[in-house]
């Protein structure tokens, strides 16, 4: 179903934008119990989030008994797909990459400081006071538990920051708009970009009565759901009998300077497979096996007696590529933006009546946007010169993450201390720096450790849903703002509620507070050994910069090029180690059946394929479930 010819608003009813609503807090309270309480699952690790799959899997059900029973009275699929993004844009605050560091971050310093560590001595001055809670009595609660956060004087000591933070997310995700409306129109209507992740949400809603008739979706369910029920009761009752989808090769691999190839695992993930189908082949074909080459290179330098490329060095290379991408992606769309630019001005009329917010107000709105976040971090401590280099930085490698969803669609992209924070120090040296600069980079943590879960992605592909179903982008835009604003007060409100109730250190399972120590130690580290800049991180950066760039001109000169730079840019990160064979086996299965049977085939393949992802979602959002109900560890489908 394709309506984009004209324009449609029952999409962003009062009524979808009220259920969106009361569904954020439910979905925070699920997220965060689930993924950070009990970690048990890693919903917001992925890029298509499986527990708003299942929220609008049972919605589109409980639609069609509606609509069988009750005709006028279902939610229209427009009606589905604005809470799919609303709910989309409340659990990105919600991520491993953002809120669930930022508020163990806000407590960190001050309750884990001792005399032994003299973190006081060496940091405390530094942090601002209005941005974190320091009274060690208002947050022993948050960490040893069984503690009533509406205890007004709790609810004080935490008013302040939360509020400020929120100014500050909110101005994070409007400026994002803001730069999505700049680009949508290149991305979306001139190059036409496949977004795969949105395919299944699109296809549940849009076509829903023939795609929960199609037998061929419901085998590919079948199966994944009777293994993954299979595997969660084998882990209740251990008698039940199931199979290994998860193996590892790297014992195999026992000689120098194999050896150097560190892990390798083997594992099957239906969710990968189906979501991989909807990658264009050279793309995933360039996942799989850039994944390899990150591999093949650490064997050829430890053959040559090169020992340092491991660890971070890898990720400097990935952050390169990150780089080259973003940057490709601006010089890409730079008519684009220069006609945005040249309407605050000219007289010739331009029509952007399609687009998120006017021209006019998305250029000014980027301008005001990220002046107000340098502006919040100078207040912080932050030298001026640094902070406008963290956030060109920063939006230059979100808009990397948003151009591989838009393209490439991988199940997951992440870059771990690869960002700002990571390339000024080796720029200009933490000496040079001072531990202002660096206290603020701490705070920011939360942004910067990872990009899996940022929000522009899915600001991006909510519009592509409008474009393609014609939604009122600008009504959309409005439920966007309104799950923005009130995700971030049901994040703050699920985690601190959560904590003061279990207990950080106590009950607290996830890791949420073991990246903050990651975030403080790091500080201590670049406080108490102060270093120049680094060349080697810098050539790293460069390798990986430079091949993006190669890549991208050998594509544009040679027609079948194979090589992909948002495959080379994806692969080389801690997740794709997990994806990287089911990626390969689900491209081994497309270009079998497009030499077999062409685009008529392929297409035939599509129900089965989304079947394979949403069995996976479905079943592990039922196991996720459990173990909120009865609070025990269950199984989940991925790491």
């Amino acid at each position: 179903m394709d309506n984009s010819s004209g324009i449609n608003d029952s999409g962003v009813t009062l009524r979808a934008i009220f259920i969106g609503l009361l569904l954020l807090p439910l979905n925070a309270y699920w997220i965060t119990k689930s993924e950070v309480v009990l970690s048990i699952t890693h919903a917001t690790t992925l890029s298509l989030f499986f527990n708003v799959i299942f929220i609008i899997f049972v919605f589109t059900i409980i639609n069609l008994i509606i609509k069988k029973y009750f005709p006028g009275r279902e939610l229209s699929p427009g009606e589905l797909l604005t809470i799919y993004v609303m709910l989309c844009i409340g659990t990105s605050l919600l991520g491993w990459d953002m809120m669930q560091i930022l508020v163990p971050v806000m407590t960190y310093g001050t309750w884990f400081a001792t005399p032994e560590n003299e973190w006081a001595d060496l940091f405390g001055s530094h942090i601002p006071e209005w941005l974190v809670v320091n009274d060690k009595d208002i947050i022993r609660g948050y960490y040893e538990g069984n503690t009533n956060f509406y205890d007004p004087e709790i609810l004080n000591a935490w008013l302040k920051p939360i509020l400020l933070w929120t100014g500050f997310t909110f101005v994070l995700y409007f400026t994002m708009i803001c730069i999505v409306t700049l680009i949508r129109k290149r991305w979306t209507e001139e190059e036409k970009l496949s977004y795969p992740i949105i395919q299944l949400p699109m296809e549940m809603t849009l076509n829903s009565g023939k795609f929960f008739r199609n037998k061929s979706m419901w085998l590919g369910f079948s199966i994944v759901f009777a293994i993954d029920m299979l595997h969660g009761f084998n882990r209740f009752y251990p008698f039940i009998p199931t199979f290994k989808t998860r193996f590892e090769l790297a014992p195999l691999f026992n000689q120098h300077p194999w050896n150097a190839i560190g892990w390798l695992p083997i594992c099957f993930y239906p969710f990968v497979i189906g979501l991989a189908y909807f990658m264009p082949l050279d793309l995933s074909f360039s996942t799989w096996f850039f994944y390899l080459f990150w591999k093949a290179q650490l064997v050829l330098r430890a053959a040559l007696g090169f020992t340092r490329l491991s660890g971070p060095y890898l990720g400097d290379q990935s952050m390169g590529a990150w780089l080259g991408l973003g940057i490709l992606s601006l010089w890409l769309s730079r008519k684009s933006i220069f006609r945005a630019v040249r309407s605050l001005w000219s007289r010739e009329k331009i029509d952007d009546s399609r687009e998120p917010l006017p021209y006019p107000l998305a250029v000014t709105g980027v301008v005001i946007g990220f002046g107000l976040l340098v502006l919040f971090s100078r207040a912080a401590g932050m030298s001026i010169w640094v902070a406008v280099s963290f956030f060109i930085l920063y939006f230059i490698t979100v808009l990397a993450a948003t151009r591989m969803r838009a393209e490439l669609g991988p199940p997951t992209h992440d870059l771990y201390y690869g960002g700002p924070d990571r390339l000024i120090p080796a720029l200009a040296g933490t000496r040079r720096l001072g531990n202002k600069n660096l206290s603020v980079f701490t705070l920011y943590f939360w942004i910067t450790r990872d990009y899996r879960c940022h929000a522009m992605p899915h600001q991006l592909e909510g519009f592509k849903i409008a474009e393609r179903t014609g939604i009122n982008s600008r009504k959309l835009l409005i439920g966007i703002m309104i799950a923005t604003i009130f995700g971030i007060i049901v994040t703050f409100w699920s985690i601190l509620h959560l904590f003061y109730e279990n207990g950080a250190t106590s009950r607290v399972r996830g890791y949420a507070l073991g990246v903050a120590a990651e975030s403080f130690n790091r500080m201590e580290n670049w406080m108490n050994y102060p270093t120049k800049s680094d060349p080697s991180i810098l050539q790293q950066v460069g390798f990986g910069m430079g091949l993006t760039i190669f890549l991208m001109i050998m594509r544009r000169r040679f027609l079948g090029f194979p090589f992909h730079p948002v495959g080379f840019a994806v692969a080389g990160s801690w997740t794709m180690s997990w994806m990287w064979f089911s990626v390969f086996l689900s491209w081994m299965i497309k270009y079998a059946l497009l030499r077999g049977g062409g685009l008529k085939q392929y297409r035939k393949g599509i129900p089965f394929f989304l079947g394979l992802m949403l069995g996976q979602f479905i079943s592990g959002s039922i196991w996720s479930l459990v173990g909120i109900i009865f609070n025990k560890l269950t199984y989940s489908f991925f790491v």
